[in-house]
């Protein structure tokens, strides 16, 4: 009776499940509700919202953090201390938490019809590589709790991520790029942003927007953008600098205060620029002479340069002269390792060809042009690069990305993704303490073999020396150097057999290269053609055909 009564209950409930869905057309057809006005959406109270950690000139000691919120300048403050095991019921040691008062609180006039105040408080005295913990508000209104931690005194391997323009459809396409990102590399200690964050520059709802797509992430990682041309609207975006407080430190000119900046983080030299005045003559000239200043007396190991519109243009005809002579011979130079930019909305990335020292490898600048926001525009087949030198080695189009970027002693590892977390791009970078370094491309089974070894002469005697190098290896990777005739079918195929004269083992260095002089064997034939074989786990490459006259 009860297992009865169970099935008429199950069949009279598919029954109200199948009539809700059969009364589903009529619910269509009813008015729309109307849109949510953005005025309300992104009205500001005073609970804090759109916090964001700004490094300082010194990131070590220092930390800026701005927010909004309607606070008066005497009430905007901020709390901190170290980051305590529990709060809430667990109430900090007696003096643990310091007050500190905001340094500026400034109105900003809306499209929206009201003013939203932006604060900024600068905690200083922190301690190197030490978590703490903060709240911002006017001293009854306050955020969550939020911790950060502060960098090393000195280097210390970490990671950092990159995204090109959000700029379009920040409020449903961006967020997916941002959280998947931040759930790759959870860990990472700053967002490089190259510009055009947002469409229109005064925006009170695009900002807004852009903010609530970063989220709580804004307020526990360094953000370190620069301002693209949709930062511009017959000036400065009024939000820019209540917003990025960054430090003072660039060329002089007040127009480019807080948009052209540097700081150095964990043995990185971050340098920001503002290609937005690419035609005025001065402030071009004056960032010129800044950024020369800033590579030539420069203690850290590995650069990092970002700045809008690209050296090298992926799409259009697209064109930054002003920037290319000005900027990308000193970027050469001075050994700059990583040029982020943006403005293309699509992803390209490449060097110079006279870098190029094999097939997988080459020793000069990486530069890199992604997109983040839903804006799309198509390739132009690589014309802006070859035109001017460069090559580019990847390029992708209607698609979002973002970029893992890994700092280590010897190495950088950069990633770029797809917003679905797929992987579309990659290298790393060796260097070692001379300053000398190798880009070296993902490895597959199409770019390990083949004609890859450079000699320094093709035509030799019985006995005579060659020259070979090679690059790609892992450092102290194991090479078996092989003379082999050139018609060995297995040399051809890049195969690993022990036809030929096996010269000797050698060992790459710490770039993975391979330097190695090869003395012609004696039991070679006249007028024969042969090859430098070099055979280890990653690699088997070849020579060009080496032609012996005597």
């Amino acid at each position: 009776m009860r297992s009865r009564q169970a099935k008429l209950a199950a069949i009279g409930a598919g029954a109200l499940l199948f009539a809700g869905f059969a009364l589903a057309p009529a619910a269509v057809g009813a008015a729309a509700p109307p849109v949510y006005p953005a005025a309300e959406v992104h009205k500001p109270s005073p609970i804090p919202d759109r916090m964001i950690l700004i490094p300082t000139a010194t990131p070590a000691t220092g930390q800026r953090v701005s927010w909004r919120a309607e606070a008066t300048a005497d009430t905007a403050q901020a709390q901190i201390l170290e980051a305590p095991r529990a709060l809430g019921q667990v109430a900090p040691a007696p003096g643990a938490v310091a007050t500190v008062p905001a340094i500026a609180s400034t109105p900003v006039n809306t499209t929206l019809g009201y003013a939203s105040t932006y604060h900024t408080v600068e905690f200083t005295g922190l301690k190197p590589n030490t978590r703490y913990t903060y709240r911002v508000g006017d001293g009854t209104n306050w955020s969550a709790w939020t911790d950060f931690t502060t960098a090393a005194d000195g280097f210390e391997p970490f990671s950092f991520i990159y995204y090109g323009d959000a700029q379009n459809y920040i409020d449903s396409a961006v967020p997916r790029v941002f959280r998947q990102a931040f759930a790759d590399r959870p860990q990472a200690k700053a967002i490089v942003n190259a510009g055009d964050l947002i469409d229109s520059a005064n925006s009170e709802e695009q900002w807004g927007q852009w903010f609530k797509a970063g989220g709580f992430i804004d307020g526990q990682v360094n953000n370190i953008s620069i301002p693209g041309n949709h930062e511009y609207s017959g000036g400065l975006s009024t939000f820019w600098r209540p917003q990025f407080p960054y430090p003072d430190n660039g060329p002089g000119d007040a127009e480019l205060k807080q948009t052209v900046y540097t700081l150095d983080y964990q043995g990185v030299r971050f340098i920001g620029l503002d290609s937005n005045v690419q035609s005025n003559a001065a402030l071009m000239a004056a960032q010129t002479t800044w950024l020369e200043g800033l590579l030539k007396d420069n203690p850290n190991k590995w650069t990092v340069v970002t700045f809008h519109h690209p050296v090298y243009s992926t799409t259009g005809t697209r064109n930054n002269p002003n920037v290319r002579a000005q900027w990308a011979p000193l970027l050469e130079k001075y050994g700059v390792d990583l040029v982020l930019q943006g403005h293309d909305h699509s992803y390209g990335r490449g060097n110079q060809v006279a870098a190029r020292k094999s097939a997988t490898v080459h020793n000069g600048v990486a530069y890199v042009v992604s997109v983040s926001g839903g804006k799309m525009y198509a390739l132009n087949g690589g014309e802006n690069w070859t035109g001017n030198g460069a090559e580019v080695r990847s390029s992708s189009q209607n698609t979002q990305l973002y970029q893992l970027i890994d700092v280590a002693d010897d190495t950088i590892t950069f990633e770029a993704r797809y917003a679905n977390g797929e992987h579309h791009d990659g290298f790393t970078i060796r260097k070692n303490d001379k300053g000398e370094r190798t880009v070296n491309e993902i490895r597959t089974a199409e770019n390990t073999v083949g004609e890859q070894v450079t000699v320094d002469k093709t035509s030799v005697r019985r006995l005579e020396q060659v020259k070979v190098s090679a690059y790609g290896y892992d450092p102290g990777e194991k090479v078996a150097v092989w003379w082999r005739e050139q018609d060995d079918d297995d040399a051809r195929r890049g195969g690993g057999g022990r036809n030929g004269t096996l010269i000797g083992y050698e060992k790459a260095d710490e770039l993975g290269r391979l330097e190695e002089t090869v003395r012609v064997p004696v039991l070679v034939k006249k007028n024969g053609t042969y090859v430098v074989y070099l055979d280890s786990q990653n690699q088997k490459i070849t020579s060009p055909a080496i032609t012996v006259t005597k």
